[in-house]
């Protein structure tokens, strides 16, 4: 009889720790990915931090519809040693649900800049998914893609 009663209380125990239920999807909040770009000289400075690149001189244009961009200034507030500095003076991208798309950035009197992402779908809890950059390249030229925290990659154009 102990044996039954134990596997008895395994089993309702079992059943009771269903996976259905572990998320409320009408409470669910997931984060999704933010592409950022850093423009520098070959020797790795931010030609927007040094004054080299006008921030309010930038447009940008995407192969798809609703391209757009956020200039990301200095965060003052931010420890000289945080994650967060990493991101200081880029520009923040809108990501396209496509696995490929194209951004145009033109700089001042500088040539345009063609910069082709690829990125994968990720499927996430509660039916929902979005593409995540996975790459970038520039004039069949591979750019330094870095993850800067869990969901923000930056890529880092060299002129």
């Amino acid at each position: 009889m102990k044996f039954f009663s134990t596997f008895f209380l395994i089993g309702l125990l079992c059943l009771s720790c269903s996976n259905n239920d572990a998320i409320d999807c009408t409470l669910f909040d997931p984060a999704f990915p933010e592409l950022y770009i850093r423009i520098a000289d070959a020797t790795g400075n931010n030609l927007i931090e040094n004054g080299t690149v006008d921030p309010e001189r930038i447009t940008v244009e995407g192969d798809f519809p609703g391209a757009g961009f956020r200039f990301i200034p200095a965060d003052e507030n931010a420890e000289p040693d945080s994650e967060a500095r990493a991101l200081d003076n880029t520009l923040s991208l809108f990501i396209p649900r496509e696995s490929k798309f194209r951004y145009t950035i033109h700089l001042d009197d500088l040539d345009p800049i063609d910069v082709d992402f690829t990125a994968a779908l990720t499927k996430i809890p509660c039916d929902l998914t979005y593409f995540k950059p996975i790459g970038a390249d520039s004039n069949n030229k591979t750019l330094e893609f870095k993850e800067i925290s869990s969901l923000q990659y930056l890529v880092i154009i060299e002129l």
